[in-house]
């Protein structure tokens, strides 16, 4: 059943079953059960199995879903079992203590096949290294479950299929990213959008810069060479598509950001969040840039990490906006004829060429943010989440589509390219998605465009996972 007919179907049973124990049963219905005492009834909830058990995993993602009333994680699924066990306690501490006697214990997989392919799970989300992310949706997606799944995409080709699997199965997929919830975004979004600071010229991205050690100091050798697999970890399920490797602990849990195996290094991590500010405010979500250059510096120690950790981007857009994306801290600047606007920080406060700028309306119409979800940095509540299970009900776009991110991830992907390529100045057609003009041939058969999947975790077996039954 879809999701809808499935709370139909529960919501006629549970008026049909309440009737029943009115006039026979002398057993009391807990408040719970019925939406009583502040929660909500199960035929309202959200279920939701929990991919990914690591910090972000249980962090943040777990906790905001337990914040928002409407969501119900009921499963949980990590290829390490110390992961596992850590989301199967955390998950029945939070909602034994909701639900009560009526609570039944969350289900633990290490195969996230078996929890998509379960009947009573509505929606997934996926907190796994990046490799997997659209691997995992777009099976969940055709096994009829809706998805928030965090960024980025592994590739140009990966978030294309992510994109047009959501448009063909109409499920809702959110990119997990709270910054578009998030007040002060908003505010300078509106405000470049609706020519506050007359035309928009330049934008200035800054990114925090990369590699740095989860585990240990970060200058142990023993972290960066060859050690056997930790028996907890299924480590070949861990690699999936990626090539089979010996394992090194610098490159498995949070350290795989910065190996281009399984990630696009910090300038995909941070650039997804504020790139994608970028890409809003310039209105150029469903399209991006058309012309890339950049320099990076890369590591040393390529067997465990090879993603630039500084780097310095120059991009160039149709419409005559140029964008500047470098490392040093979080922030975003937005230039134009009249004036300029600036984020320095992680959600800091907005500072401006004029406090008039500060202190602007928005007529209704033109405020393109989500009051609904709108959070503050001190909140926590996870605009993100509230949105996801809003649109869920709605059956609406959430504010941050899979063709969004697709397109935000893919302005960070050409500029590794043009990276890794020695800086090579490249053009970018939005349109067909392609490089053109010169080094146009070698950088489309670039690895951040497309690659090889290692077997059987390739996009031709995904229908063969979906239990029909």
């Amino acid at each position: 059943m879809s999701n809808i007919s499935r709370r139909l179907f529960l919501q006629k049973a549970t008026v049909v079953a309440a009737g029943s124990l009115a006039v026979t049963s002398p057993f009391v219905i807990p408040g719970t059960s019925l939406g009583l005492q502040g929660t909500v009834a199960p035929s309202e909830r959200i279920t939701m199995g929990l991919i990914g058990c690591g910090s972000h995993g249980l962090g943040w993602n777990l906790q905001l879903m337990s914040r928002n009333p409407v969501q119900h994680v009921i499963a949980v699924c990590d290829v390490d079992k110390n992961y596992l066990e850590n989301g199967r306690r955390m998950t029945d501490e939070i909602y034994s203590k909701r639900f009560g006697d009526s609570y039944k214990a969350c289900t633990p997989y290490t195969d996230f096949r078996d929890l998509v392919n379960r009947k009573d799970i509505d929606a997934v989300c996926i907190a796994t290294p990046d490799h997997w992310h659209v691997m995992m949706s777009v099976f969940a997606m055709r096994a009829g479950k809706d998805v928030i799944c965090e960024k980025p995409t592994l590739t140009i080709e990966e978030g294309r299929l992510l994109s047009d699997t959501q448009k063909k199965t109409q499920c809702v997929f959110q990119t997990a990213s709270e910054n578009r919830s998030i007040d002060n975004f908003q505010y300078m979004v509106n405000a470049v959008r609706n020519g506050h600071i007359g035309e928009l010229r330049n934008i200035k991205v800054l990114i925090p810069m990369g590699n740095t050690m989860a585990r240990g100091t970060g200058t142990e050798s023993d972290e960066f060479s060859i050690r056997d697999v930790p028996p907890e970890l299924d480590y070949d399920t861990w690699l999936g598509q990626a090539p089979k490797v010996p394992y090194i602990p610098a490159r498995v849990h949070y350290n795989w950001r910065w190996n281009f195996d399984y990630s696009g290094g910090v300038l995909t991590d941070w650039g997804s969040h504020l790139i994608n500010i970028a890409q809003w405010a310039n209105n150029t979500d469903d399209t991006g840039p058309v012309e890339v250059q950049g320099e990076g510096k890369f590591p040393d120690f390529k067997e465990a990490w090879n993603t630039p950790a500084e780097f310095r981007i120059n991009y160039r857009y149709a419409n005559g906006v140029t964008m500047e994306v470098w490392s040093e801290v979080p922030g975003v600047k937005f230039e134009g004829t009249k004036g300029w606007l600036l984020m320095r920080g992680w959600r800091q406060a907005v500072q401006a060429s004029d406090d008039k700028l500060l202190n602007l309306t928005f007529e209704e119409g033109k405020n393109l943010g989500r009051p609904e979800c709108t959070v503050t940095a001190a909140s926590g509540d996870g605009g993100e989440h509230i949105d996801f299970a809003n649109c869920v009900k709605s059956r609406k776009l959430c504010y941050y589509t899979a063709e969004c991110g697709h397109r935000n991830h893919t302005v960070a992907h050409i500029a590794n390219v043009s990276m890794l390529m020695d800086g090579a100045k490249l053009q970018w057609n939005p349109d067909t998605e392609k490089f053109v003009g010169d080094h146009a041939d070698e950088a489309n058969k670039h690895f951040c465009v497309s690659r090889p999947q290692r077997e059987p975790w390739t996009f031709a077996n995904i229908d063969s996972w979906i239990n029909v039954g």
